[in-house]
């Protein structure tokens, strides 16, 4: 055990007990009675706190830390009371900053501050300074982050009632809420939700992914959530809409057809959802999910592509679309491997008429048309292997130049496989192979022929075993 008198050298802070004291001069001096004070002595307010503060400094020093809390929380208070808002942010910048001042303390003169923000005491005036002020004195102070955080969620409302959405934008944009363990969900969400919504506002496309990706599909999943989720699908609506990406739309829709529990808003997220996928773009799936830029998607809600979705929708909620049967036939044509363009036609603009999400929409009016000429041409694609153009377009109800060119944006999206002879005026659906690929597809012929012969060998034997077996039976039944 080692010796005590090794130990004399060392230099320990002797804690002291200033508690009797700062009890004795907080009854004295308080924020109730420093106004009968000023009234029977003829000391000022400013004597008054620098008796507060003296033995503030006396308790921080001799490592009193509940008393200095009460001293500067007190003197804090006074402050506010007395409505001197330039004099307390001055005192309370001193304050953070003192040397040997404990967290503690800096987190309960905070807290007061807070007080004052949350009421209705603070004058509009001074409520810009104040919260600018704590804003920044609460900044990188890892034990204030939650008052931080909701200071300067304060002070963008703020600015944005006051015009300045840029400067409210900015610094919501430096708030990392989703890391502050001890705030609550609700209000996390809320703050990245009106970011979200301050990026749109300001046109700011390029920033709005960023920001949806710091909202995971977890954090929305909990019922306390549903409010919050309901208000960032609508905001991603928007963006995706910007974006034409309509195939993301009709997912934000899925979700939020998922998430309503009123009955006919849950039907009008349906019908919305159902339009537009039956306009989505034709897109890979790499292309679609790089798109998206999105984690808050739940697994539930996820397709490979466009033709997948519909087909998807059409068998996963067949019973739900019988509420919307002009949508439900619709849905069912796309399905189906015909040429519907003519059999949709009063369907498609009956649609285009009265939906909301297509009346007033000239370009997604258009995208419907054009959907079901695309349908068509990948039914035909299906059956021929080439085919003259002008036949081509007859088939599907379009004229030449028209099929042309719907053949060009399908190649491009890769849709299908097309090349055109225009000397011949031929259309060929079937990719030329080389020799090892046509070897390849007769080796693959052959074992599927081989293995319907070993499975109908199988099936012959085993129906002859039986037929055995019956026989067997019959011959020993006429036998006893």
């Amino acid at each position: 055990m080692a010796d005590v008198d090794e130990w004399r050298g060392a230099s320990f802070k002797q804690e002291e007990d200033h508690s009797e004291a700062t009890t004795s001069l907080l009854e004295k001096i308080n924020a109730t009675t420093i106004p009968m004070l000023l009234r029977s002595t003829n000391k000022s307010l400013q004597d008054l706190v620098d008796e507060l503060l003296t033995l503030e400094k006396i308790a921080r020093l001799g490592g009193d830390a509940l008393s200095t809390q009460r001293l500067a929380v007190e003197v804090i208070r006074v402050y506010r009371v007395q409505g001197d808002y330039a004099k307390m942010l001055l005192v309370l910048e001193m304050l953070m900053r003192k040397r040997g001042q404990t967290k503690m303390t800096q987190s309960a003169m905070i807290a007061e501050c807070a007080v004052m923000i949350s009421d209705s005491s603070l004058p509009k005036e001074s409520r810009r300074e104040v919260l600018e002020r704590v804003v920044h004195l609460t900044d990188s102070r890892i034990h204030v982050e939650l008052e931080h955080a909701r200071f300067a969620i304060d002070l963008a409302k703020l600015m944005e009632s006051e015009g300045q959405k840029r400067a409210a934008c900015d610094l919501l944009s430096g708030l990392h809420v989703e890391t502050i363990t001890n705030m609550p969900r609700a209000e996390k969400l809320d703050a990245l939700n009106c970011l979200i919504r301050l990026c749109l506002e300001l046109e700011d496309y390029e920033h709005t992914p960023l920001v949806s990706r710091r909202i995971n599909h977890r954090a929305l999943a909990r019922a306390e959530s549903r409010e919050a989720k309901l208000t960032y699908f609508e905001l991603m609506r928007h963006y995706y809409t910007q974006r034409k990406s309509y195939f993301n739309v009709a997912r934000c829709w899925y979700e939020t057809y998922l998430t309503e529990t009123e009955e006919g808003a849950r039907l009008a997220a349906l019908s919305s959802m159902a339009v537009h996928y039956l306009i989505a773009e034709h897109a890979t799936p790499k292309a679609l999910e790089d798109l998206a830029e999105c984690t808050a998607f739940s697994p539930a809600t996820y397709f490979a592509e466009r033709n997948a979705a519909i087909q998807g929708i059409t068998t996963k909620l067949q019973k739900q679309l019988e509420d919307i049967p002009q949508l439900q036939y619709l849905l069912q044509r796309f399905t189906s491997i015909e040429l519907i363009r003519e059999k949709v036609a009063r369907e498609v603009e009956t649609l285009c008429a009265n939906h909301p999400q297509l009346a007033g929409h000239e370009d997604r009016q258009l995208l419907l048309r054009s959907r079901c000429s695309e349908h068509d041409l990948l039914v035909v694609s299906r059956f021929y292997r080439r085919l003259r153009l002008d036949r081509l377009a007859q088939l599907v109800g379009l004229t030449p130049e028209h099929t042309e060119e719907f053949l060009m944006m399908m190649v491009a999206s890769k849709t299908l496989y097309a090349k055109m002879d225009r000397v011949d005026g031929l259309v060929v659906f079937e990719a030329k192979k080389n020799a090892t690929e046509v070897i390849n597809g007769w080796n693959e012929a052959v074992e599927r022929s081989v293995a319907l012969l070993d499975k109908a060998s199988h099936l012959i034997v085993k129906e002859r075993m039986l037929h055995n077996i019956s026989a067997a039976r019959a011959q020993q039944a006429v036998t006893l």
